[in-house]
């Protein structure tokens, strides 16, 4: 899950380097502790609950903007009891309506790495384990990730946007 507040301080440390380089930036900046599936973007899986981590967190959204630059990143965590494979197809239909969906998981072919200037999303570093899924859709700066993962009895979801403006 992101640290969010490791988060909002890069925010913060970048709009102390733009006013000490004597750039004009309009810092607006926000967080809040709760995000629901729409807020990300994507829909609820059917009969799925919410999933709290050990700390009771199960996501939230952080936001904000200075100059021409904006993000807004949204994260949520749910869990199901049905088996990973029918929750991955479930999203794997759900990311189609941004574009085409990428396989990220263990065992799947991996796509080249997209070129520095591309808008193409890849795999990076992604490494889920074993019997999870993974699946990217969107482009670098509007993007959306699935992960799914077996967590003792239940099957822990995340879902995540990211919206970045003003960034190449």
């Amino acid at each position: 899950m992101i640290h969010w507040a490791l988060l909002a301080a890069s925010v913060a440390a970048i709009a102390a380097v733009g006013s000490a380089s004597g750039d004009e930036f309009h810092l607006g900046f926000g967080a809040d502790s709760n995000a629901s599936p729409q807020e990300v973007g994507l829909p609820a899986y059917p009969g799925a609950k919410v999933h709290k981590d050990k700390d009771g967190d199960s996501g939230g959204k952080v936001w904000g903007g200075f100059g021409a630059f904006g993000m807004k990143i949204a994260a949520t965590e749910l869990e199901s009891n049905d088996q990973p494979g029918r929750i991955a197809g479930f999203y794997k239909d759900a990311l189609r309506k941004y574009g085409p969906v990428l396989d990220c998981s263990p065992g799947q072919p991996r796509p080249p790495k997209a070129a520095e200037n591309s808008d193409r999303l890849d795999c990076g570093d992604d490494h889920p384990k074993p019997g999870s899924f993974l699946f990217k859709a969107g482009v670098k700066q509007d993007f959306y990730v699935v992960g799914i993962e077996p967590e003792g009895p239940v099957n822990k979801i995340s879902l995540v946007s990211i919206k970045l403006h003003g960034v190449h």
